[in-house]
């Protein structure tokens, strides 16, 4: 049975309207119903953008130095497909940084990770053509220069990587899924030992497809991926938590319950600690967030407030510091298009950061933690916001600062 392709792209909305390019202060502040006084003051910072249409970025990495990265894509029209793009942080500026493509058309950076300024990764996916299959993709800067890493390509097609750990310059996890000669999707997770990436057998519990999106770990000994899985015959729309454990010598399936609406889709998983763990996504399709918590034992759901209106309302990525500093964030629907949704947990309870509005909607798809010497937090997140380009719409590339306590 071949499985249906679920990627981030499939629960964005249908860009149709814009949003004004993007200033760092005078935007006004979105309230939503129930959010709590913010612990965390956010702002929108500018960034560059390439070409003249659609800019995204899919994730951000930060250090404790105050480095950061976020990759994505844009479209290059002379080649009709989305290209590889990085930018940095400088300190004070999100400055677009040369990055390599594999092959003449579609290639797109979905993950990031960093260790120090000057080790930074980013995996995704490449195509040769619209006709080729897709490639798994990675890519490690060295402090001077980014430069494509070979994968391994299992399977027949579809090779695709979400997400990337770093746990140090030897040792990083790259999770997503490809295809296997019978057209089902198989876990795909690939170890970095510092010399060559490497496939490592995973659990694919699903009969019909098992699908990765985020990977997370505390330590070398405890890392967590997540994703979806289906089997085969289910109703169309079935979709079941997937978690599996890395115990520093193999991985394994850990059971996950199906939240109370049924079905959930996890896309990213943050390891504080063995015995603390968060994983976020969305269920009942792409309706809801939801939230799961691991305390040593066992995953459990978590509420978290009630968001948006009819539509899609989902988190893509989590981050955390520490048990009581963790932010998720994805998009919220409304009347006027979506907007970016951030929602921190307390220790105690989550609850909805009012962040800047967007006049024309947008949303946001990666967020990074980190404390400088102070000890104060800092939280990038990262996405696009559409803006009118030349008097047409089109998405551009967005980044929010978080800072406080």
């Amino acid at each position: 049975m071949r499985a249906t392709r679920i990627s981030r792209s499939s629960a964005r909305p249908i860009a149709g309207k814009a949003v004004v390019s993007a200033t760092v202060l005078g935007l006004a502040v979105a309230v939503i119903p129930g959010a709590a006084v913010a612990a965390t003051s956010w702002a929108v910072v500018s960034t560059p953008n390439r070409g003249s249409l659609a800019n995204t970025l899919y994730d951000v990495a930060a250090t404790p130095s105050g480095a950061a990265w976020a990759v994505g894509s844009w479209y290059d029209t002379s080649r009709a497909a989305p290209r590889t793009l990085a930018m940095r942080w400088t300190g004070s500026a999100w400055t677009a940084v040369t990055t390599p493509n594999v092959g003449p058309y579609y290639n797109e950076l979905q993950g990031a990770d960093a260790t120090s300024a000057s080790d930074a990764w980013a995996v995704g996916y490449s195509r040769d053509s619209s006709s080729a299959p897709y490639n798994s993709l990675a890519m490690h800067y060295n402090g001077t220069a980014w430069t494509v890493t070979p994968t391994p390509q299992p399977g027949v097609t579809t090779r695709e990587l979400y997400d990337v750990e770093a746990l140090s310059g030897s040792n990083a996890w790259a999770v997503g899924w490809y295809y296997d000669a019978g057209w089902a999707a198989e876990t795909l997770i690939v170890h970095w030992n510092g010399a060559t990436w490497s496939q490592v057998p995973s659990p694919s519990p699903g009969s019909a497809y098992n699908q990765l999106y985020g990977v997370g770990g505390s330590s070398a000994n405890d890392v967590w991926a997540v994703g979806t899985t289906v089997n085969a015959g289910e109703p169309r729309g079935s979709r079941h938590p997937l978690a599996l454990h890395w115990n520093g010598s193999s991985w394994a399936s850990v059971s996950i319950p199906n939240p109370p609406s049924g079905s959930a889709i996890l896309r990213s998983v943050a390891a504080i600690s063995p015995t603390d763990a968060w994983a976020v996504g969305s269920q009942s399709g792409y309706s809801t967030p939801v939230a799961y918590h691991w305390n040593g034992s066992v995953w459990s759901v978590v509420a978290t407030p009630t968001v948006g209106t009819s539509g899609n309302n989902l988190f893509y990525r989590v981050a955390a510091l520490d048990a009581a500093r963790v932010w998720a964030v994805g998009y919220r629907s409304g009347g006027s298009g979506p907007q970016p949704l951030v929602e921190r947990w307390n220790g105690t309870s989550w609850t909805v950061e009012p962040t800047p509005a967007l006049d024309l909607g947008g949303l946001t798809q990666g967020v990074a933690t980190t404390t400088g010497p102070s000890g104060t937090p800092t939280v990038w997140v990262a996405g696009f916001r559409t803006s009118s380009v030349n008097g047409s719409f089109t998405d551009r590339t967005l980044t929010l600062r978080g800072t406080g306590s």
